[in-house]
């Protein structure tokens, strides 16, 4: 038997992304998602750029997420996260992945989201990329991760760059990791023989300042009460936009627009995406993949929003695109300390304490669920500091322990059973 590609797959991916689209489009018109076909339509296509990279052998690689893919485009160098399609495919596909992941040989107690990951190179759901570009940040699991890769039959001898991130958040911090995406510039002219233009990097950067600019926008209004969207909207949508589509695309740039839009017209006509919203809530980590399952539930039964979530949240810091060190400067803080995830888990806990307080206050937080995904265990270290925060501005803080990635770690029967006893105990459920 012929051993698999990848290129299987990717097949499959476009063919049922293609079937999704086509589905959405036949809605009414008023019944449509112009946002979500949209996104929809710039995966599918990343996904047809992977497919011709791979059969006519152009470069292309495997960056994960944060780790200036800005760069990666400015170069015309097509990138994947190996995890990214087995996520957007779950639900399509009554997580077939999801379980089939149960049977690689790794520790119960790794985090969904870097099984995944081994289970996808292992079972050559992607095909074998030019390089890898490993990152050593947040978490230990993201070293063994990159092992994985480099000891399997599909990926095993991929030349491989890790960046090498620096502590703290102070300026020697970003200039040190600065000098880190200089290497990788470097390390990916040698190896693709594509060069890097500094004009072309400006283009982009000055595109994506343009995203992250319209998404803290949408953020300003959803700090309006009501809110005008619904729970994890900025999440679901922003961040593949700026993380995992190619960088720079004005496309992307227009879809948050269209976004912020929507909210304007909400918020002028004085409208909050949950009917007779109650409860306001701050998710403190990225939003979970089930949150489809779950926002629904917490509208209905609760009148409750969840306002802001860390992977929604967007302390982003335009870039100078001056020069080329200072574009290079930009991007080396927004790696390393705007990136949620590696913002907050990396790095002293000054940061999460900062963020809490902030949003808290900001977004007329009413109460914190922390959901304790099981592959943050930092993040649980962190649970006093929480609890802190949460006490000195008076607003009561729910600390569960599911899986971010996986429903079925902790049923989500029993999410909502203990966030309707939490509900009823602090007498939110009475507001």
């Amino acid at each position: 038997m012929e051993a698999k590609t990848g290129l299987e797959r990717m097949y499959e991916y476009t063919g049922r992304l293609q079937a999704v689209i086509g589905m959405l489009e036949q809605a009414p018109p008023e019944q449509q998602n112009p946002v979500l076909i949209g996104l929809m339509r710039l995966i599918l296509e990343a996904d047809e750029k992977t497919i011709d990279c791979a059969l006519n052998g152009k470069p292309f690689v495997s960056g994960w997420y944060g780790n200036a893919p800005e760069i990666y485009t400015s170069m015309g160098i097509h990138f994947i996260n190996p995890v990214f399609a087995i996520l957007v495919h779950m639900y399509l596909t009554d997580l077939y992945d999801v379980k089939e992941a149960d049977k690689i040989s790794l520790p119960d107690d790794v985090c969904s989201l870097i099984r995944f990951s081994a289970y996808a190179v292992q079972e050559r759901l992607l095909p074998r990329p030019t390089a890898i570009i490993a990152m050593l940040q947040p978490c230990d699991a993201e070293l063994m991760l990159h092992q994985s890769y480099q000891s399997s039959e599909h990926w095993g001898g991929v030349p491989t760059f890790a960046l090498d991130p620096a502590y703290g958040n102070t300026d020697e911090d970003f200039r040190y990791f600065t000098g880190e995406l200089k290497r990788m510039i470097t390390f990916l002219e040698e190896l693709t023989g594509k060069k890097f233009d500094v004009n072309k990097l400006r283009e982009v950067v000055e595109e994506t300042n343009r995203q992250y600019e319209a998404w803290a926008e949408y953020n300003e209004l959803r700090r309006v009460v009501p809110c005008p969207g619904g729970s994890f909207q900025g999440s679901a949508a922003c961040w593949p936009l700026t993380q995992h589509i190619p960088s720079g695309d004005p496309r992307s740039t227009q879809l948050i627009k269209m976004m912020v839009a929507d909210a304007e017209q909400r918020v002028k006509a004085g409208k909050g995406f949950v009917e007779n919203e109650r409860i306001r809530i701050l998710w403190a980590d990225l939003a979970p993949q089930w949150a489809d399952l779950i926002s629904p539930w917490l509208a209905e039964e609760w009148g409750a929003n969840v306002v802001m979530d860390f992977q929604g949240y967007t302390p982003y810091t335009p870039i100078d695109t001056s020069t080329e060190d200072t574009m290079l400067f930009g991007l080396a803080r927004r790696a390393l300390s705007e990136v949620p995830m590696i913002r907050q888990g990396r790095g002293t806990v000054e940061t999460m304490i900062e963020d809490m307080t902030r949003i808290i206050r900001d977004y007329s937080i009413d109460c914190v669920i922390f959901p304790g995904h099981m592959g943050h265990k930092d993040q649980a270290g962190s649970i006093h500091f929480m609890r802190e925060v949460c006490r000195s501005l008076n607003v009561p803080l729910l600390c569960l322990t599911t899986s971010l990635f996986d429903e079925r770690y902790t049923p989500l029967d029993k999410v909502k059973q203990q966030i309707s006893e939490f509900f009823t105990v602090t007498g939110l459920g009475n507001k």
